[in-house]
Order: structure tokens, then sequence, then C-alpha cells
């Protein structure tokens, strides 16, 4: 005969394996969910509204962490939210610096251009932080009033901030935009009123007149100088001067030319000289240069003869004065 079964140890059998399989499956799913994080701060001067514990962080798009608190910083002016990044992410992406060892905690790279901002998801207000590079000379890190903590990323105003700070610089303006328009209004009013004392309109009117009358006369000087035919007469007149240039140049010939005057007075002072040189010679030598004397005096006479009956020979050329000299 068979043993009675012991109910009682089979159900404890099965209830501890059944426990045990559910404690194996939390831990491994634990141990697989886990992530190694790095924890950052970032202090934002404006409202957060919209943005929990629980939102993503993103890099360009890519979630690389989860917003894991939020709260007041110490000036009680800014709210500092604690980013958790994803190791395995930032190296993924490149914005982890190098480790030194196997062991090491991975840190995330902080650049000086990279920045925290506050983005919105769509239309329902639900916003994020999202990091990305900014140009630090528009957008520099923000003064804070204390000393962040070391991990820190500098915040950068979200759209919204800057459209508010837009507008709200825009209607500090407007009451000053309107005085300048009111003290430009009473300007034109009173120049306007100025101008019709003192019959502007008139003098404009008496002016253009005047302007008219000065066009007219000048046109009919014009008409003038071109019925005097004045272009042909100083056409003329240089015809004149240039013949008077090219007699002057003759008389220049006739004068320094080798055989004007100054060469006749040369020649005649070069015969005096060979008879001083030449009167211890022979009688003929001395009969030679009496006869060169005889003919340099004959010469200058018939020069000077001529110079009294025609004062103007060298103007008029010598062929002229030999044919006045023939007849």
């Amino acid at each position: 005969m068979a043993a009675p079964t012991n109910h009682f140890k089979l159900g404890l059998f099965v209830i501890l394996s059944f426990s045990a399989m559910v404690v194996a499956v939390v831990v491994l799913g634990a141990h697989a969910m886990k992530k190694d994080t790095t924890k950052y701060h970032t202090y934002f001067n404006e409202s957060v509204q919209g943005l929990d514990v629980g939102s993503p962080v993103k890099f360009r798009g890519v979630t690389i962490g989860f917003v894991s608190a939020i709260e007041i910083a110490p000036d009680h002016r800014h709210v500092d939210v604690t980013e958790e990044l994803d190791v395995k992410d930032i190296r993924r992406l490149g914005l982890a610096e190098k480790s030194t060892g196997p062991l090491d905690r991975a840190k995330f790279n902080v650049p000086p251009d990279l920045r925290a901002q506050l983005g919105s998801q769509g239309v329902t207000g639900v916003k994020f932080v999202a990091i990305d590079f900014f140009d630090p000379k528009s957008t520099p890190p923000p003064p804070l009033p204390f000393e962040p903590r070391p991990n820190y990323i500098p915040a950068a105003p979200s759209l919204m901030k800057n459209l508010e700070d837009t507008i709200t610089k825009a209607m500090e303006s407007v009451p000053e935009l309107v005085d300048a328009v009111v003290k430009t209004a009473s300007r034109i009013e009173r120049m306007v009123a100025r101008l019709e004392e003192e019959d502007v309109g008139g003098q404009a009117s008496q002016a253009i007149r005047h302007a008219d009358q000065v066009l007219t006369n000048l046109n009919g000087a014009i008409t003038h100088l071109d019925q005097a035919n004045l272009p042909a007469k100083t056409a003329e007149t240089m015809d004149d001067v240039h013949k008077a240039v090219n007699k002057l140049n003759a008389v220049l010939d006739k004068v320094d030319g080798e055989s004007g005057l100054i060469a006749s007075i040369t020649r005649t002072s070069d015969a005096f000289g060979t008879l001083g040189r030449g009167a211890s010679g022979t009688n003929r030598e001395l009969e030679s240069t009496l006869r060169e004397v005889r003919e340099a005096a004959e010469s200058i006479r018939v020069l000077t003869d001529a110079l009294e009956r025609d004062p103007d020979m060298f103007l008029k050329g010598r062929a002229k004065a030999k044919a006045k000299s023939e007849k």
C-alpha cells in the first residue's frame, strides 16, 4: 500500500520555488536596468514650468540623461536643476573625457561653449533640458551671485525667455517713443506755421522766376557768341601768331647761321688775327693780308650800306634783298 502524499511539504516546495524565481527575475532585471550616471547642475534664471523630475536631457535631440532633482538655488532667485547623464551615452557621443584607467569613472567634458537650455515639446507645455553649443561671445556664461558646484553646465536663456525680454524692453521704450513722436509733430507744426508767416512759398516762386531769367540771359549770350563767329576769329589769330613765330625763327637763323652776321664778324676777326700773325712774313703774305683786309672792309661797308637802305632785310630774307639790290 502506497504511503500517503504529504501535501504540506509539496505546497511549501512550490511556494519556495516560485519565490526564488521571482527574486531572481527582480534582481536580474534591476541589474539590467541600472545605469551608470554622472550628476551635473544647471542654474536657470527663469521659470521651469513644465519641467519635472524624470524629464529627458537631450544633446541635439539625442537623449543622454534625465532630470533627477529640481531645487531652489542658494540666492533664492535661480532654479537648480540636477541632470543625471548616462556614462555610456556620453562616451558613445564622444563627450566624455579620456579615462586614465579601466576602473576610472567617466566624466562629462564641459567645453567653454557648451550650454544647457530649456526646450518645449510641442504645444503641451512639457519641457526638457537641451544641451548644445553656443557662441561664447553672444551667449557668455551668466554671472551667479554664489559659487556653483563643480559639475556645472552654464545655462542659456530659452526662446521664450528671449521673447519675453524683447517684449519687455520694447514695452519699456514705448513711452519714450511716444514722447519723441509728440515732440516731432510739435516741431513740424511750428515749422509749418513759420513758413506760412514768412511767405516762403512766394519767395520760392520769385527765386524760380529769377533763375529762369538768368538762364534766358545766358542762352542769349551763347547765341551772340555763335553769331559773332568767335571760333573762326580765334583760328585766324592763331594762324597770325604761327606766322610771326616762323618769321622770328628765320631772323634767328640769319643771325646765328653759318652765313649770318655773327659768322661774318667771326671771319673778320679771324682775318685781323691772321694779319697780326703774318706782319713779320714776306711781302707777298703782306699783300695777301692787305687784300683780305680790304675785302673784309668792303664786306662791312656793303653790309652797312645795305642796312642803311633796308633796315628790314633780316625780316624779309636774303633772296628778297638780293632782288632789290639788282633792281
